[in-house]
């Protein structure tokens, strides 16, 4: 039985998938934003939008959302009153608008918003960050505690986005920005690239607690209340504190946002589930409280993984984003297993692998250094150089309780748009196999499809390629061969492994053990992938 699952299309360092670093972490957002749609993330993506079209220079007084807070049920009325949502601003912006406001193409979305009505109005002061006549905007319902003077007319203090996922649509405010701007130390982005690979990894089974540890604009949180009784968000930065209660208070539900470092706030409690977007970019200095974790090397992110068991019931699962180092000499797979204690079940999802000359270019046009590229380029590589740092890798990386079994995955290719579903079917999975492969009554998953290419011969068609694939989850790909597949046919989660492997043997005309031997390994590795289930 031959089968072997892979990804294709990967450029690599040291033998492993890499690509542009911005491409997966880079925290950006302007536009109404559906998971699985696409995301500008490509190296200097730009950050989210804002401010009056006549800005160009970082705002020396960043808004304080606390003080929006009082009016925030005026703004949602103003907002459902204009019939405000991600299909609405889709519709009037158009599919090229992201891409516009991405590169301060302004002209093009203010020809499409020029019209005056309520949503018009609104789409320019909350997503271009346009300026407009303060009639209008008191016409469209926006209270002037959210407005401040700009030229003629007022702009939004804040800015707002339509962020759907999995079918729940949630509003996220956020600090006003360009891309002709730099970023503010203590600035709070809206939604991007690692917002959403976080929200696509998290599992959405309904929970009694859960918690958004570093929650930024408070994303996840929301999206989080839909299936959980209580939420709580923390953040080393009160503006990101409050400005997850200014989200939630937009979507009329409650989020209990509390300010600390990493677990602090916190000490003591238990959660169901624990989701993490920490600040993990790996640097020579803490420069931006949203990026930089301010620790030795990928220490924050060793800490929050030994640490964040103690706070997860029986059965409770904690899912976060994460940098760690290749260094000489050392393997990096190793190194980011060891962070799991011995009574922890890990999966490491190593998404990226980024030399270090490419991590460090990506993370500076990230925040449109300018000038001082150069400077901070050689830093950042010195500092690189000194820890012997031959890459740099990013993944997801999901924990429960258990017996100390981590396994990591390289998954370079594209994954569904939501595959959290998966984490806690991998932990069961693990289970299962700990009470024997051949013991075990497996199925094939409902979304994996048997691919076969067929050449004719004298005698017909015949069978020349048959490829496995999964239509949901990481979509694992993999070659089969004829013996696999009819084995693979029979696993309907009613007889045992060991039962169907006498019947190959047979039909084949080797032995058990032969059969064992070939199988076994190739079972097991599908078993991981998921492509097998208990």
């Amino acid at each position: 039985m031959r089968c072997c699952s892979s990804a294709a299309g990967s450029h690599c360092v040291d033998g492993r998938s890499s690509a542009s670093t911005a491409q997966l972490l880079s925290d950006r957002g302007v536009h109404p934003i559906r998971v699985g749609a696409p995301v500008a993330s490509r190296p200097g993506a730009p950050r989210t939008r804002g401010a009056s079209v006549a800005s160009s220079s970082v705002p020396r007084h960043l808004p304080d959302p606390e003080a929006l807070l009082a009016d925030a049920p005026l703004v949602w009325a103003a907002l459902s009153t204009a019939g405000w949502s991600a299909a609405a601003l889709d519709e009037l912006m158009g599919p090229t608008a992201r891409t516009h406001l991405d590169r301060d193409e302004l002209a093009p979305v203010l020809r499409r918003t020029a019209g005056g009505s309520l949503l018009e109005v609104l789409a320019r002061l909350f997503v271009v960050g346009a300026s407009v006549d303060l009639k209008q905007a008191r016409a469209a319902g926006v209270p002037e505690t959210w407005l401040v003077p700009d030229g003629y007319g007022v702009a939004a203090a804040v800015r707002l986005q339509a962020v759907v996922h999995d079918g729940v649509e949630v509003v996220v405010a956020h600090d006003p920005g360009r891309a002709s701007e730099g970023v503010h130390p203590q600035q709070v982005l809206g939604v991007g690239a690692a917002s959403l690979t976080l929200a696509a990894a998290t599992p959405r089974a309904s929970v009694g607690r859960t918690l958004d540890l570093g929650a930024g604009s408070g994303v996840q949180a929301l999206l989080a209340e839909d299936h959980s009784s209580t939420v709580v968000a923390t953040d080393a930065n009160p503006r990101a504190t409050a400005y997850a209660r200014l989200s939630a208070a937009l979507n009329g539900v409650t989020v209990d946002a509390r300010t600390g470092d990493l677990l602090e706030p916190v000490r003591g409690e238990l959660f169901d589930l624990v989701v993490s977007n920490p600040p993990f970019v790996l640097g020579p200095a803490a420069r931006y409280t949203y990026r930089d974790g301010g620790q030795e090397g990928d220490e924050l992110c060793r800490r929050l993984v030994q640490d964040l068991p103690g706070h997860l019931v029986e059965g409770g699962t904690a899912v976060l984003l994460a940098n760690w180092l290749h260094v000489e000499g050392e393997d990096g797979d190793d190194r980011v297993r060891s962070w799991f204690g011995p009574g922890v079940d890990g999966w490491v999802v190593q998404r990226e692998l980024a030399a270090p000359q490419d991590y460090v270019t990506a993370w500076l046009r990230d925040t449109d250094e300018g000038a001082r590229f150069d400077e901070l380029y050689d830093d950042w590589m010195a500092w690189f150089d000194l820890r012997r740092v031959e890459a740099v890798a990013f993944g997801v990386l999901a924990l429960q309780r258990g017996s100390g079994r981590v396994h990591l995955d390289d998954v370079p290719q594209p994954t569904a748009a939501t595959w959290g579903e998966q984490i806690p079917a991998f932990f069961d999975r693990q289970r299962a196999l700990d009470a024997g492969l051949l013991a075990t009554a497996w199925r094939l998953r409902e979304d994996v499809r048997l691919d076969q290419t067929a050449v004719r011969g004298e005698d017909g068609w015949y069978a020349q390629a048959q490829v496995l694939r999964q239509e949901a989850g990481l979509r694992w790909v993999g070659g089969v061969d004829p013996y696999g597949a009819a084995l693979l046919a029979g696993c309907d989660g009613t007889r045992r492994l060991g039962e169907l492997l006498s019947v190959l043997a047979r039909s084949a005309d080797i032995t058990e053990d032969d059969a064992a031997e070939q199988v076994l390994p190739v079972v097991e590795r599908l078993v991981q992938q998921g492509f097998l289930v208990p």
